[in-house]
């Protein structure tokens, strides 16, 4: 069983995946005469849905599609990708128009569908079962129901029941799986997710996924998983474009605009984003820097060493500019990662912020682009000066204000959303955006600008390339 999954942010980079991406339910369609009703929202992608499970589960043309509210003239038109009523593709003219019959003919020809040799040990889908059975006296419903899912079992065909009714109704308790699509707010942005609420005899993992609508496919984004270095390559240098230097990748650059040249960008991220992801962002934006002739000066994530973020860097930088133009701050008790390291250990902040303007400065001098990218975690910086909080927003104010002086640096800080400084530490950037988790998988967003919500991975033949998938 395959399901449309994002590879790019093209048309053309959409593939196919197992559906096995979903928990479970890849094992529970391969059962024949298994039954499986999809719930949602209107407008929440139902139809986009059941029609790749058709197109998947009957490869052959052996489905029919069953629909009582859309004519095969408006599904062509939408979903192109379908096929429908072309010969050799599914559902390959299966397809049964249904909005003006009465509830005895629609159980007919539901009845006839199912029991056709063309559906035997394939599938059916009834869309919307709902607008049928809200026709029939709540009786002759359970009867019909009951009926139905016997008539499947009997002929191992495998029908797909969609349905907007949210409530609870006779169809949820003989059913084999219900699948809900649902939607969820946040910080001002609709995010889709489907739940796995049933599937009869089959193990659910994980109940819940996000997914999208984008190009009019269900798209599932998959729970974030760690890159695997092997297989990087060293990425082609980007260089700037009028007031912005890049990230280091055209699609963050695309969707969030660059790095404004003498400003200040924060990326908020949550308790439960792994570092790995924060870190397609901020190590990404440091190769770059580095291959465009910048000086780069860094503070590792709490918890991450200098040697961790140096060897990050390392293969991908040329070896005469990862040793004069890289430098790390170090908290003290680290063998030397490569670059030099300066310590920032000091019992004053102060003292601490002055060394790294001097550093910035020296990697300003040493640089062939006469600038310097200066990636810092606030985290680090908090757990480092506990008692003396107040000196750490204050050194990053003076460090933003030079950086502003400058108007070719750039100032990337990265903090969590339930910092202490948070708020002063967003007052004083020019953008900002947010990472956040959601079902495992992981979300970023703009806020400063505003930018639609895209979930966020690794590309799987560049496992330091972040790859973007527009959340619709």
């Amino acid at each position: 069983m395959r399901l449309s999954r994002a590879k790019g942010g093209s048309k053309e980079a959409v593939e196919e995946v197992p559906f096995t991406a979903v928990d479970g339910l890849s094992t529970f369609l391969k059962q024949k005469g298994n039954t499986l009703l999809v719930k949602g929202y209107a407008g929440a992608g139902k139809t986009t849905l059941a029609l790749q499970l058709l197109r998947e589960l009957a490869p052959d043309g052996s489905g029919v599609y069953v629909s009582s509210r859309v004519s095969l003239q408006k599904l062509q038109r939408e979903f192109p990708w379908a096929r429908l009523g072309k010969k050799g593709a599914a559902p390959a003219g299966g397809f049964t128009d249904l909005r003006l019959g009465s509830p005895s003919t629609v159980l007919e020809e539901i009845v006839g569908a199912i029991t056709s040799k063309r559906t035997t040990n394939s599938a059916v889908v009834l869309d919307t079962w709902d607008g049928i059975a809200k026709e029939m006296d709540p009786n002759e419903r359970l009867k019909a129901e009951k009926m139905l899912i016997a008539v499947a079992d009997s002929h191992m065909a495998r029908v797909i029941f969609v349905s907007e009714e949210p409530q609870r109704t006779t169809m949820d308790f003989l059913v084999d799986g219900i699948v809900e699509l649902t939607r969820e707010e946040k910080y001002g942005r609709v995010l889709r997710e489907i739940e796995v609420q049933k599937l009869r005899g089959t193990l659910i993992e994980q109940h819940k996924y996000l997914y999208t609508l984008k190009d009019g496919r269900f798209t599932l984004i998959p729970p974030y998983s760690p890159a695997v270095p092997s297989g990087a390559r060293r990425p082609e240098p980007i260089q700037d474009s009028g007031p912005f230097a890049s990230f280091g990748s055209a699609a963050l650059d695309a969707a969030f605009g660059g790095l404004s040249k003498g400003g200040t960008f924060v990326v908020v991220y949550d308790e439960r984003v792994p570092y790995d992801a924060i870190r397609l962002i901020s190590i990404r934006a440091v190769i770059n820097a580095l291959n465009t002739g910048k000086g780069v000066f860094g503070i590792p994530l709490p918890g991450a060493t200098n040697s961790e973020l140096a060897e990050a860097v390392r293969p991908y930088v040329d070896p005469e500019v990862y040793a004069r133009c890289l430098a790390l701050g170090s908290l003290g008790g680290e063998a030397e990662a490569g670059p030099p390291l300066y310590s920032i250990n000091d019992a004053d902040p102060r003292q601490a912020s002055a060394r790294i303007t001097d550093i910035v400065a020296k990697l300003r001098a040493r640089s062939r682009a006469r600038s310097v990218l200066i990636v810092e975690s606030v985290g680090t910086l908090e757990a480092l000066f506990a008692s003396r909080i107040d000196a750490v927003v204050e050194g990053a104010g003076k460090r933003a204000g030079a950086v502003r002086s400058s108007g070719v640096d750039a100032y990337l800080l990265l903090i969590q959303h339930d910092s202490p400084i948070a708020s002063r530490i967003l007052a004083m950037s020019n953008r900002y955006l947010r990472l956040i988790t959601m079902d495992r998988s992981v979300v970023i967003l703009g806020e400063k600008p505003a930018s639609p919500a895209y979930s966020i991975d690794h590309a799987p033949d560049d496992p330091i390339n972040p790859r973007l998938t527009l959340i619709v």
